[in-house]
């Protein structure tokens, strides 16, 4: 988060968040609102807010920042006496659980549907599970806001907040290892870099490690790349 000095990340906190999942997860982002005005806004985001009883799909200005950028923000919501949104402070949350998971070792690879390299949270023991539940049991409205594709007026539909969180926690997981110095020891991008890798080859690959290791197998992490160079690319769900 270059360039944001402490007055900004405050009031950051101060915002509604909401997440924006995508394909590779690395590529979502978190977006800060406030219906009522807040900080200089680069964005604007629909999001759903309830007026004189009924729910409304509203345009907001936003502030879109990439996950790692976003993570410091999160923390100070996510602090004791920090005064944050409580939007903010959720997403805060789940910062936390994805963090506690990554420090624990707690990554799976995948691929992703459109064939891309990807790091996701796993295997979860009971105790993760729960906190999971927990924390989205006290999600607010505001927290998963951002209307279905397809909804509006009487029929407008939101995200189930468990969905989001999850994404969240991926999105995490498949930023925190991307690093210059990863992709040197490694000496290859799959995995590692933190642009998309289009690498459909490495799917079965990626299922049979993930199998492993979610049943308590030791296995190598090892990677062959058997095809062409990798595609670069990714694209926001909608």
């Amino acid at each position: 988060m270059a360039g944001k000095t402490g007055a900004e990340v405050e009031d950051l906190t101060r915002c509604a968040v909401l997440f924006e999942a995508a394909d590779p997860p690395r590529t979502g982002t978190v977006v800060f609102w406030n219906a009522h005005g807040g900080p200089p806004a680069r964005d604007e985001v629909d999001v759903v807010v309830v007026e004189d009883g009924t729910p409304v799909i509203r345009t907001v200005p936003a502030v879109r920042l990439p996950v790692a950028d976003a993570l410091p923000v999160l923390a100070r919501a996510a602090g004791p006496g920090a005064g944050a949104d409580p939007a903010a402070a959720f997403w805060g949350g789940a910062a936390a659980i994805a963090l506690h998971l990554a420090a624990r070792e707690r990554l799976l690879p995948g691929v992703t549907p459109d064939g891309y390299d990807a790091w996701r949270v796993g295997p979860l023991d009971l105790d993760d599970v729960r906190r999971v539940r927990e924390l989205v049991a006290a999600a607010p409205p505001e927290a998963y806001a951002t209307p279905l594709a397809g909804t509006g007026g009487a029929a407008v539909r939101l995200p189930e907040p468990e969905g989001l969180v999850r994404a969240f926690l991926d999105a995490v997981a498949d930023t925190l290892p991307r690093t210059p110095a990863a992709q040197a020891a490694t000496g290859r991008a799959a995995f590692a870099a933190a642009e998309p890798q289009y690498v459909p080859q490495l799917r079965g690959w990626a299922e049979e490690v993930s199998a492993g290791l979610d049943s308590g197998v030791r296995v190598s992490l090892r990677i062959e790349l058997v095809a062409a160079e990798p595609k670069t690319g990714g694209h926001r769900q909608g």
